[in-house]
């Protein structure tokens, strides 16, 4: 029998968590992040959690599709080894192929009991080893004349580097980046994300009119599925470009590649389906000589946790954007990584060393 048992149980819950404030991208805005959690436990006690965050416009899901994903995959889920992870989230895939947030929170939580049946941390688990991971902390598209202040009391927090959304009206996005880096300090690292916000002859004009502004790369200026215009700007630009929408999959990843699209990947676990995908698409980056950013779409510590983990057993992340929990109104999650100012500190107790506050979880709803 499997140091872990057999999965007995697979429990859902609605897991909404409201902003600060509004967040709004070139495509989409955000006031209440609408995640799903994932509970397994299993024949010998042990309990691993997982996190769903659809972003509808990234990656076309939402909390009901997730839900659905879940009632569909529960029965191929309850009765197996959870450390057999590669063949179950293989079977998965098969069965319903794309759904990868609600994937992604099962593969999660199929880590999280595997590093705890082995005593491990999972970024051990996972043959890694704690390192240094600053993040940055994002500004929303908004009032440019805001951005400025935000920025300045993003450095006061001690973050050295500021992440910016753009890819929605071009004078406001050069006012606000302009704000930005008057701001604060020449050596804070300032990075865009136009979200598909342009086409290709936009992307390169908006990206030579930033040339002063000290930009380290600009993500996904146009359309997903626009691979040739995404090498166009990347021949073409004043600025360094990062595929993002347009990299879910591994194999997306080496026709990215193949073709010299872009010098930068970001990668997600909502968006690849978890860390035995995402784990494929960084092996096939490190190949391709492409440094990557680990990114986030809104989870809470806990699925930040998961990530901070999974970064720390792959060196072809070199990029941090894992700030979405410093969004949320409340941290509903006990335990987890600490922001020591901008930088990430992991927890050394077995698994992902995070989970759901047991009072607020009574709170939540059930997903039959």
């Amino acid at each position: 029998m499997s140091l872990a048992g057999t999965i007995q149980e697979m429990q859902v819950y609605r897991f909404d968590l409201p902003l600060k404030e509004v967040f709004t991208i070139a495509t989409m805005s955000l006031g209440v992040a609408r995640n799903l959690l994932v509970r397994l436990r299993t024949s010998q006690g042990l309990t691993g959690w997982g996190e769903a965050s659809p972003f509808r416009a990234i990656v076309g899901e939402t909390q009901a599709t997730a839900e659905a994903a879940a009632a569909e995959l529960r029965p191929l889920v309850l009765g197996r080894d959870p450390l057999a992870i590669g063949p179950l989230m293989e079977e998965l895939d098969r069965h319903l192929p794309h759904h990868g947030t609600l994937k992604s929170a099962l593969d999660m939580a199929l880590h999280d009991l595997a590093a705890q049946a082995c005593g491990l941390p999972l970024y051990a688990y996972l043959g890694g080893e704690r390192r240094e991971l600053e993040t940055d902390l994002t500004i929303g598209i908004g009032d440019p004349g805001t951005a400025g202040d935000k920025a300045r009391r993003y450095q006061a927090m001690g973050f050295r580097s500021i992440k910016v959304k753009l890819g929605q009206d071009d004078r406001d996005d050069l006012r606000r980046l302009e704000n930005v880096r008057a701001a604060v300090d020449p050596d804070i690292r300032v990075r865009i994300d136009a979200n598909q916000g342009w086409d290709r002859v936009r992307a390169c004009r908006n990206l030579d009119a930033y040339r002063d502004l000290d930009i380290q790369f600009c993500e996904q200026p146009c359309a997903a599925d626009d691979l040739q215009g995404l090498a166009w700007i990347s021949r073409h630009a004043a600025i360094p470009v990062m595929a993002d929408e347009s990299l879910f999959t591994a194999a997306q990843a080496l026709e990215l590649i193949q073709r010299d699209a872009c010098p930068y990947f970001n990668v997600k676990l909502s968006k690849s389906g978890g860390l035995h995908q995402a784990g494929r698409i960084a092996a096939v980056a490190a190949a391709g000589r492409r440094p990557c950013m680990l990114g986030c779409m809104s989870e809470s510590l806990l699925g930040i946790t998961a990530a901070a983990h999974f970064a720390c057993a792959h060196p072809v992340f070199r990029f941090f954007d894992l700030d979405s929990c410093l969004e949320h109104a409340e941290n509903p999650i006990l335990g987890g990584a600490r922001y020591l100012g901008g930088t990430i500190a992991l927890p050394d107790g077995p698994g992902i060393g995070a989970w759901p506050d047991p009072e607020g979880l009574k709170t939540l709803q059930v997903v039959p």
